[in-house]
């Protein structure tokens, strides 16, 4: 963890310090790439430190839910927004019916959620290569499900990629987060009576797919009897 913490930090200040020290000296494009790396690496201390937080709430019993009957739609494009500048290469693909029963959840938990599976998403799959989200119903449960053409995950670790601090690379590669975006995934969904696991390969001997299920709203299970 205090290497994880320290990376980031020590690019940010550095990089500033050059700029401050240097600045006048510096053409334009290195000025505008050491802001660049001052940006990025504060983005993912900021990205480390609220995922210790979401932790900290999670095993500390203070997460509080504002449960809601929710457009679960709405939910994964906001989602996804957020991370609109990260996405890179990646494209991302939607398959949503044209009216789908509404879910009784947390908006704020579900979307913080789904941006850590996406963020995963991102960060284990080649550019180029297309992320999907859909969502459909079965029964009393809207199942979302959040598809990446990335190398995968060994079957062998499928049962422990919601572990904390669990990670999917060689632990030499330190760009990649903590280990704990799943893990809190996990925590959120289950807090708001839902479930999540985690399908991979999908397509050939690569791909990951995470299914969250989540309960539909009161008024639209009585709607179905």
């Amino acid at each position: 963890m205090s290497h994880d913490l320290r990376t980031p930090l020590s690019t940010v200040l550095g990089s500033s310090s050059t700029l401050l020290e240097l600045g006048d000296k510096l053409a334009p494009e290195v000025k505008q790439d050491l802001l660049e790396s001052i940006r990025e690496e504060a983005e993912r201390l900021n990205h480390y430190i609220r995922n210790l937080l979401d932790m900290t709430r999670l095993e500390g019993g203070g997460v509080t839910l504002r449960l809601e009957d929710s457009d679960i739609e709405a939910v994964l494009r906001t989602a996804t927004a957020r991370l609109s500048r990260r996405l890179g290469e990646h494209s991302i693909t939607y398959d949503f019916p044209t009216e789908l029963p509404k879910v009784t959840i947390d908006p704020g938990l579900l979307e913080q959620a789904v941006v850590n599976i996406l963020e995963n998403a991102i960060a284990y799959s080649p550019d180029n290569t297309e992320i999907s989200i859909a969502a459909y119903e079965d029964r009393k449960k809207i199942i979302i499900s959040i598809e990446d053409e990335g190398k995968g995950i060994p079957t062998d670790e499928l049962e422990r990629v919601f572990d904390k601090f669990r990670r999917l690379e060689e632990p030499t590669d330190r760009s990649k987060g903590v280990g704990l975006g799943l893990s809190i995934t996990k925590g959120f969904i289950e807090a708001m009576g839902g479930a999540i696991v985690a399908a991979s390969p999908i397509h050939g001997d690569k791909g990951t797919r995470m299914l969250i299920a989540l309960n539909k709203s009161e008024a639209d299970v009585w709607k179905d009897k």
